[in-house]
């Protein structure tokens, strides 16, 4: 079926089409969703229902007062996919990653690369880049507007025009859903500053003006970049733990990304290239260092990038062969016709937290306040429990930040989390078991067959 649509767009696509059906299809035996999409959930129910933006995190009990809240629009859209069934946020997660590795392929044929690249490039990516694109976070949201960012520059970089304006309405909504925006002004930042300056430097500064501004059209205007000072300040990314830890070779996810980067790089220092490619390689290359998670975007570009070098002139669509729309939309579909119905078959697989455990614990809540690990901890708030602390995690004070991470770590620093809760919700043979086992405060109750519920006495 994938040799058939790939006639129908161009025969020199065939390989490209083949590795998005491959690439889509290998994310759907493996994506659910993460703790870090539910909290978007649960604050767009209450945006939805008393129609307008709370002050802090509604569903947590500690002080969250102060919190800079940017992404609203990422809530609102959480909220209104959730409530189409509990499976319809993966499968828009899947549609996401489809159209996200078409833009990506349509954007590195366009500089000049090969089917066979192309290809190759896309199941690198695809292998460096599965803990982010198989699984739902709020990164999901970010994914489109990067692939779309890096397609503009790159060929703005090959035939420079007042298209470069769109790069600030793509800002502006991209800044709505989520921090990642902040790396694409940076990829930005490196093509108007290094390259494009140099020959028109009265719209180089206009855009990249307009472009920081951009980012701070949101319901905080002028506070946003206190929003961006907080999440870079929490202490998960002060610890180097979680979403925010860094590429380790005992993570085996870290291992395929830094070598499925190292093989693409290796393919884009092979040609002499423009400079504002090696800042922004160098730039994610080193938010990556910072951050595993980072590396996703490094491949994205890279995968452009590595392509074909930069060549003056504006590339002629049909000697390139590259897609209309009506045959994008086929390729999209034909990746998806494979993928989503292994979705479907994986069954609650694919949700946060099983439905029943986040039924039993809300049932033993109550109006109590809870700490839990997460996932579950970000379900039981979409569920209307009351939560000492969770996503997100930046909203609270450093001390609740540290003392909910001991708890997830099971460390001696979860006292203050403990204390401050009713019930204590633990899986069997977890850290957090361990840490609750024999605590005198504490009733334990069986919620399902692998949780438990220490409810306070």
């Amino acid at each position: 079926m994938s040799t058939l649509v790939a006639s129908r767009v161009d025969t020199s696509w065939r390989w490209t089409v083949a590795s998005m059906v491959l690439v889509t299809a290998f994310f759907g035996l493996f994506v659910r969703v993460g703790g870090d999409w539910d909290w978007l959930v649960a604050m767009g129910d209450v945006i939805r229902v008393t129609m307008r933006v709370p002050e802090g995190v509604p569903f947590a009990a500690s002080d969250t007062s102060g919190w800079h809240n940017v992404p609203v629009l990422a809530q609102l859209v959480a909220s209104i996919v959730h409530d189409l069934g509990a499976r319809a946020t993966v499968l828009a997660h899947m549609v996401v990653v489809a159209v996200t590795l078409l833009v990506l392929a349509r954007a590195a044929r366009s500089r000049g690369a090969s089917d066979h690249y192309t290809a190759t490039a896309l199941v690198l990516l695809g292998a460096g880049a599965l803990a982010t694109f198989g699984i739902v976070r709020a990164q999901t949201l970010s994914m489109v507007p990067f692939a779309l960012l890096v397609a503009l520059v790159s060929s703005q970089a090959r035939c420079p025009d007042r298209r470069i304006w769109w790069a600030v309405p793509l800002v502006a909504l991209w800044g709505n859903l989520h921090g990642a925006a902040l790396l694409g002004v940076c990829v930005l930042g490196a093509y108007l500053v290094v390259d494009r300056i140099r020959s028109d430097p009265g719209l180089s500064v206009a855009v990249g003006a307009c472009s920081l501004l951009a980012l701070c059209a949101t319901p905080q205007f002028w506070q946003t970049p206190l929003y961006y000072a907080e999440v870079f300040d929490n202490v998960s990314a002060q610890r180097g733990t979680g979403l925010w830890a860094r590429p380790s070779v005992d993570m085996p996810f870290d291992v395929v990304m830094v070598v499925s980067a190292v093989a693409l790089g290796l393919v884009w220092v092979r040609s002499r290239r423009q400079p504002w490619e090696y800042v922004a390689v160098l730039g994610l290359c080193l938010a990556t260092a910072s951050a595993a998670r980072h590396g996703t975007w490094l491949l994205m570009l890279l995968v452009v990038l590595a392509g074909g070098a930069v060549t003056s002139g504006r590339a002629d669509h049909e000697q390139r062969g590259l897609p209309s729309l009506r045959e994008a939309a086929l390729v999209v579909g034909i990746a998806l016709a494979f993928a989503l119905p292994v979705v479907v078959m994986r069954g609650d697989a694919v949700l946060g937290a099983p439905p029943e455990v986040v039924d039993a614990v809300a049932a033993t809540a109550g109006d109590r306040v809870v700490l839990a690990p997460a996932p579950l901890s970000e379900s039981l708030a979409v569920a209307g429990v009351t939560l000492w602390a969770g996503n997100p995690l930046d909203a609270f004070s450093h001390p609740v930040q540290g003392a909910y991470l001991d708890f997830l770590d099971g460390a001696d620093g979860a006292a203050a989390a403990i204390a401050g809760s009713d019930v204590v919700v633990v899986e069997e043979g977890s850290a957090q078991a361990e840490l609750m086992a024999g605590d005198p405060a504490f009733v334990p109750r069986q919620c399902t067959e692998s949780w438990i519920c220490y409810v306070r006495g």
